[in-house]
């Protein structure tokens, strides 16, 4: 493992136990929404699993079946996803970003009455220009704020161009703050200055 990254290792292990022993614990009542957050250079990827309890699971399925013949069409998913997105707000260095969709899977309605159904949807959206240094990303979720509890958690990135150095979360966890670092590109930056210096010798 890097030795630069120890930090975000240390993190993602305890997040991976944190979120599977709160997973299995979430009460029937409640509307459990968890979100991980992988950072790279020049995007962030953000995969958010939607899982009702047994005592809300009804009252999901009416939302999501608009034409009541007990299964979700895509259509019906496209709606619900969109929904769950307009909920979300995502922030980096205090600019908005605009995640797009990139795919969703939804169970049988059967899957939610028996407390095991879970939406997955998977997000993406492009960091404009991030220089090297210290950044922060913000990520909120107001998706059925009454009714639902929260995991957010940053990933180990795959880039090792980027360090994740801190988490914040407010008492929730529907917001949840990153910072982390960026590297600069040596090899792109060596590239340039050597294809300018070519230039240079050639004139």
């Amino acid at each position: 493992m890097r030795a630069s990254n120890g930090l975000t290792v240390v993190l993602a292990l305890t997040m991976t136990v944190a979120t599977s022993t709160d997973v299995s614990a979430h009460r029937t009542e409640d509307y459990l929404q968890a979100a991980r957050i992988g950072l790279e250079p020049d995007s962030v990827l953000i995969t958010l699993d939607l899982t009702p309890g047994t005592a809300v699971a009804e009252s999901l399925i009416g939302a999501l079946d608009h034409d009541g013949d007990g299964s979700l069409s895509i259509e019906e998913q496209r709606a619900y996803t969109e929904q769950v997105v307009r909920g979300l707000e995502v922030k980096v260095d205090e600019r908005p970003l605009r995640p797009r969709v990139l795919s969703w899977s939804f169970p049988e309605p059967s899957a939610f009455r028996r407390g095991e159904g879970t939406i997955r949807l998977r997000l993406q959206a492009t960091l404009p220009g991030m220089s090297a240094g210290s950044h922060q990303l913000l990520f909120r979720n107001a998706h059925l704020a009454d009714h639902s509890a929260y995991l957010a958690n940053a990933l180990v990135p795959e880039s090792a161009r980027v360090a994740v150095t801190a988490q914040r979360r407010d008492r929730d966890q529907s917001e949840l703050t990153i910072e982390y670092t960026v590297q600069p590109d040596w090899p792109g930056a060596l590239a340039w200055v050597l294809s300018s210096l070519a230039m240079m010798s050639s004139r």
